[in-house]
């Protein structure tokens, strides 16, 4: 994908989707370092991109779509020799992405027939964004600490909240590291 040189809007959208091709997003990120005014519409762009992925309801697909999915699925899995029995998601191969400023995530799986897990990243002072559950969600807390519901969880301490909760939004004064663990059906 070739775009004009200086179209700063929509290379500013496609770098913070991470859509830019790998040479246009380092001279774009060149750019960001010499001009305020395009970094303050990149972290505006980024707010807006992390509150529609929060905002976002699950939507089961068609029962059609569904079964043809699993259907490749299992045909791929049945290629492969030996079968898939144990997931890694090794420290070699980590790759961390903003999802709001000062959170980044780490996906382990994404959602299957197994669930979600996760491992999110929050800054010194930053704050995940109030947020509805459609599943059952477990969080340890790995380092640091955060403040849920006015509760203070420090490394060591879990939390699990329903399918249906709707959380305030969570502070972390000195930052923290959690696993977010999703169950794969909103049974609670």
């Amino acid at each position: 994908m070739k775009l004009p040189e200086r179209n700063d809007d929509s290379r500013a959208a496609l770098y913070v989707l991470g859509a830019l091709p790998e040479d246009q997003a380092a001279a774009f990120a060149e750019r960001l370092r010499s001009s305020p005014a395009l970094r303050a519409e990149v972290e505006e762009l980024r707010a807006a991109a992390a509150e529609l992925a929060l905002a976002a309801t699950p939507v089961a697909p068609r029962a059609a779509v569904r079964e043809r999915l699993l259907e490749r699925a299992t045909a791929e899995a049945r290629r492969m020799s030996p079968p898939p029995d144990l997931l890694f998601a090794l420290q070699a191969d980590a790759e961390w992405i903003q999802v709001a400023p000062g959170l980044e995530a780490r996906s382990l799986f994404r959602r299957g027939p197994h669930g979600t897990a996760y491992l999110l990243r929050v800054a010194p002072g930053a704050t995940i964004p109030q947020h509805d559950h459609g599943r059952v969600e477990h969080s340890y807390v790995l380092s640091g600490s955060i403040e849920v519901e006015g509760l203070l969880c420090h490394a060591g301490d879990y939390h699990r909240a329903a399918a249906g909760t709707a959380h305030h939004a969570f502070h972390s004064a000195e930052g923290c590291v959690l696993l977010v663990v999703g169950e794969a059906s909103p049974a609670s």
